[in-house]
């Protein structure tokens, strides 16, 4: 996501999660994405994680954003009319002679934030979360693109493994080694957790997560 959002010359937007972060200090993030779009006109993508989700009122106004653009009674008074101020100019610049009510100008704002934002959410399926989420928010398929990440091939475990251990001060043959044993404890799990399934109907799940952790152990 990162490398995509650099080539298509977009700026990334992350939330920085802190033991004590609110929902003010969320819906402030909110309105700084939002205004940053639809006021500047600045092409953002925001990439949001399940592990940052503190309330599941971010997901709310995540699927709200996702169907119109907007969080209702996100805004105070002031800041709408500021909101309202910058479009306003914005009609002004592209010589738009029609309507400028309050309506048509927020609906402007609302345009430009749709056009100016990009939302990637990286959510596990692994439990009842994500399910669960989904039947709850339906923007999270309604307006979504779901990129399912399948098991990784032995060519990746390989590469990934490599990239990490060549960073360490080993010799090339135990580093070599190294990886063919990561590979092995991650392919051999998976297999065990399949006849675990097979056998007693229950989940053992083996993630690229999990083998990242086994490599940094």
């Amino acid at each position: 996501t990162k490398l995509a959002t650099a080539m298509a010359q977009y700026v990334l937007f992350q939330i920085e999660i802190v033991r004590n972060y609110s929902m003010e200090e969320w819906r402030e993030d909110v309105k700084k994405l939002l205004r940053r779009a639809g006021c500047d006109g600045k092409s953002q993508v925001f990439l949001f994680a399940d592990s940052q989700i503190k309330d599941e009122a971010f997901i709310e106004d995540i699927n709200m954003i996702l169907n119109t653009g907007d969080v209702p009674n996100l805004y105070a008074s002031d800041e709408k009319a500021e909101i309202l101020e910058k479009m306003m100019d914005v009609a002004r610049e592209s010589d738009k002679k029609g309507d400028t009510t309050p309506l048509a100008l927020y609906n402007l704002f609302l345009e430009r934030v749709k056009a100016s934002l990009h939302i990637v959410l990286a959510m596990s399926p692994i439990g009842d979360s994500f399910r669960n989420r989904l039947r709850m928010f339906p923007s999270l398929i309604n307006c979504c693109t779901i990129d399912w990440f399948t098991n990784w091939p032995e060519d990746a475990l390989e590469r990934v493994a490599e990239n990490f251990l060549s960073q360490m001060d080993l010799e090339e043959d135990i580093v070599d080694r190294c990886v063919d044993m990561c590979k092995s404890f991650h392919t051999s799990v998976q297999e065990a957790s399949f006849r675990f399934y097979e056998e007693l109907r229950r989940h053992n799940y083996v993630t690229p997560t999990s083998y990242l952790e086994l490599i940094l152990t």
